[in-house]
């Protein structure tokens, strides 16, 4: 099992369950040194199961302070958050850029609550997808990019739009020095689907990493926990890694992604 995970939500989201302090006693549990909270990020507009309320930020903060201090001698805490990349929130991006430890960037959507990114169908889509993740990293407002290829969700096949995608997310991940995550959420935890080119799990996708091991990417593995239990499994982790077995990726070790976050901030506007 990895030490350190960043990539960890709560049952604010809607779609995660148990308590904030069972989420650590798991990870220490599993032998985790560093933990980061990161759940869904909250905008003014509500969106039930999706996203936490906005109302909920100020218990968000306060539990996993309060974690950070009871547990100081057993783990290392982070507060974080999965934040996507729409300039039509900027004010609350900012906001978030300013208080939290460290930010990774999600991008479930092109615009908030429009454009889901597990509909996507066709090559425009895909472009405008690529553009919202370079924009973030422009204006250093994330730290690693989650799971860069999650709209394999639903894209039919992996196509030459799909591979530009990857080039170029590549390209994006050397020149900011922002590291890829290889996820093991619910692209392996569903099990593999049947597209028009074959069987795979929607995400992670060895053709994406083919392309980041060629450019010599970071990469950081994200478990994308959203049950304690999680945590006591290699289960979805080895799913995962199976997708990339053989390739000669820049994994990162001994990460300090929240020192890392620390300059990246002295740069955001």
């Amino acid at each position: 099992m990895i030490k350190a995970n960043y990539h960890t939500h709560t049952a604010r989201c809607g779609h995660a369950i148990g308590t904030d302090e069972e989420y650590v006693q798991a990870a220490i549990q599993a032998g985790l040194t560093t933990l980061g909270f990161s759940d869904h990020a909250a905008y003014p507009t509500p969106c039930p199961g999706l996203r936490m309320n906005i109302e909920q930020i100020p218990d968000y903060y306060q539990s996993i302070h309060s974690l950070q201090e009871k547990y100081a001698s057993q783990i290392d805490i982070h507060l974080g958050m999965e934040v996507e990349y729409y300039p039509s929130q900027w004010d609350t991006i900012r906001e978030y850029r300013k208080t939290l430890d460290y930010i990774i960037l999600g991008q479930h959507n092109l615009t908030i609550d429009k454009d889901s990114v597990y509909e996507f169908d066709n090559k425009d889509q895909v472009g405008r997808y690529v553009t919202c993740l370079e924009e973030a990293c422009q204006h250093y407002m994330c730290d690693y990019i989650a799971h860069p290829d999650v709209f394999l969700w639903k894209y039919p096949r992996i196509d030459e739009s799909v591979l530009n995608a990857a080039e170029k997310i590549a390209d994006i991940s050397r020149y900011y020095d922002i590291p890829l995550e290889l996820n093991c959420g619910s692209g392996v935890r569903t099990g593999k689907k049947e597209y028009l080119d074959g069987k795979r799990y929607a995400y992670p996708t060895r053709e994406f990493f083919e392309i980041f091991a060629k450019k010599k990417c970071p990469i950081i593995i994200g478990l994308d926990i959203h049950n304690p239990q999680h945590f006591l499994t290699e289960e979805n982790l080895n799913r995962a890694l199976s997708v990339v077995e053989g390739l000669p990726l820049n994994f990162l070790t001994d990460y300090d992604l929240v020192s890392k976050a620390k300059e990246r901030k002295k740069l955001f506007w």
